[in-house]
């Protein structure tokens, strides 16, 4: 119960749980309570999101039309389809998504620009996260393997189907998957778009 309550508490909602009327199927109801509290709170990714909404960066409607067209030519043909999925993401935010919009183009800018002293700190957030995701999906692939070890291919707990069910989980559970895709759409550095200077300046801590 724990470990569920964890995932809840960083950003894991029940609707995007692989089999998720397992997952308290065989918890006494005070476990069920505490869980079903900590997925009514603001998660870690929430609270994430609303970090980035908040960072003044990125806002410049030139710049984002600047670097949407070096994204382009920077594009294989076959990776032309990259396109619609950057306006879903930037642009867009369809409904489903944990980042909107605006925290997609902050957290971009912040891998596109980490090299400047204030972006620093952001950037070794952003990584933390999708370290928390690799030692989570660490933990999960090794954990199925073990039941797979012990029951083969018989019900797991609470009726779920055992390995197959943790493989789903292991598939789908990663929280932080948004800010992971985010590298699909960096480019080479030596053709990022030019800052201002008033912004170079905020950004390397310039007097």
């Amino acid at each position: 119960w724990q470990f569920k309550l964890l995932e809840a508490r960083l950003g894991l909602k029940f609707e995007d749980r692989h089999g998720a009327n397992y997952y308290t199927s065989q918890l006494p109801s005070h476990h069920i309570e505490t869980i079903k509290e900590g997925e009514s709170k603001n998660s870690l990714l929430t609270l994430i999101n609303n970090w980035l909404e908040r960072m003044p960066v990125f806002t410049d409607d030139r710049f984002w039309e600047n670097y949407r067209s070096i994204y382009t030519n920077s594009l294989a043909d076959g990776e032309r389809t990259n396109l619609i999925y950057f306006d879903e993401v930037f642009k867009s935010a369809e409904a489903g998504r944990n980042l909107t919009a605006k925290a997609s183009r902050a957290a971009l800018f912040i891998l596109l620009y980490r090299g400047y002293p204030i972006l620093q700190l952001p950037f070794q957030l952003l990584n933390v996260l999708l370290e928390i995701d690799e030692q989570l999906s660490t933990w999960r692939f090794r954990h199925m393997h073990m039941v797979h070890r012990v029951i083969g291919t018989r019900q797991g707990t609470g009726g779920s189907t055992g390995r197959d069910y943790l493989k789903g989980a292991l598939e789908r559970h990663y929280i932080f998957k948004e800010i992971a895709t985010l590298n699909s759409f960096l480019v080479e550095r030596s053709k990022l778009p030019n800052l201002s200077a008033e912004t170079t300046i905020k950004l390397g801590f310039t007097v």
